[in-house]
Order: C-alpha cells, then sequence, then structure tokens
C-alpha cells in the first residue's frame, strides 16, 4: 500500500511503481519479516516485529546491518536514482506511509544539514543512525519518520 501511494504522489508509471514495490518487497523480505528460526513469513505480528528488532540491536554487526538497511532505505526514497532525495521524494514516502506531508518539509529541513534542497545518502545514513542509536529524547532526527505520538494522550 505504501509503495503504491508513494507511486500515486510522485505520478509514477506502472514500470516505476513496479520497481518501487520490488524494493520494499525485497526489503521487507530480507529485514524485517523473519519468523523465530529465521524463515521469511507474509505476516508478522506487533510483538514478533519489536522481537526481531530487539534480536538484531543485540547482534555483534548490527552497526553493519543497519548501515545496510539505511542505505537501503536511501535507495528506495531515491524514486528517480539520481542519488539524492528531493522534498517531492521525501513527501512520496511520508504520504506512502499516511503521516500527513505537512510534516515532511520540518524532516527534510533537519536531515538537508548543508540546505542545498536535496538529502544526500551520507546526510541520510547520519540522520537515520542518529534515529536508531539514539537514547537522547532531544535529539533533533528523533522525528525522522513524522512526529512521535504521545501515547499517555
Amino acid at each position: 500500500m505504501s509503495a503504491r501511494r508513494s507511486s500515486e504522489y510522485m505520478k509514477l508509471d506502472e514500470e516505476n511503481t513496479q520497481i518501487l514495490l520490488s524494493q520494499r518487497l525485497t526489503y521487507w523480505r530480507d529485514s524485517i519479516s523473519k519468523d523465530s528460526t529465521g524463515r521469511n513469513t507474509d505476516k508478522i505480528s506487533e510483538d514478533k516485529f519489536v522481537e526481531n528488532q530487539l534480536v538484531n540491536m543485540n547482534d555483534s554487526n548490527y552497526r553493519e546491518i543497519l548501515f545496510d538497511a539505511i542505505c537501503s532505505r536511501f535507495q528506495m526514497m531515491d524514486l528517480d536514482g539520481d542519488g539524492l532525495i528531493s522534498p517531492d521524494e521525501h513527501a512520496a514516502i511520508f504520504y506512502g506511509f499516511n503521516i500527513p506531508t505537512e510534516h515532511s518539509k520540518k524532516v527534510f529541513d533537519i536531515i538537508d544539514s548543508d540546505s542545498d534542497g536535496f538529502i544526500t545518502q551520507e546526510e541520510f545514513v547520519r540522520a537515520l543512525t542518529e534515529f536508531d542509536l539514539t537514547e537522547n529524547p532531544d535529539n533533533e532526527y528523533n522525528e525522522c519518520y513524522g512526529p512521535l505520538v504521545d501515547n499517555e494522550n
């Protein structure tokens, strides 16, 4: 669904929509949808997803795994393949995940540390590494996927 929504936002043709969908499914299969035996599964519960994330984070190769996953996410966001994420490509991801696109501009500007109007892979990796590894509740990258949810309200 998120690939189709991102494709709709960017007005991609069917061929490019299929490429995007294939990238997302590969990322899901290779990074997220493992059961307790390490086999791929079509569905995964929230509890299993959290358990898998904890197992991955405690793996001695976690930083390498994380770097590879972040680079894959960058490639999925770089819809035109030019090695940069434009404001529209970034907004398309937010739209794809049903995050209001008005949040994209703020996040984009934070990640685009040199303010040149594009997010490079280096900027993206730095931001998402901080997002994934920080325990600082005030870290500037805490909203990389949109505003955090306050579960107490």
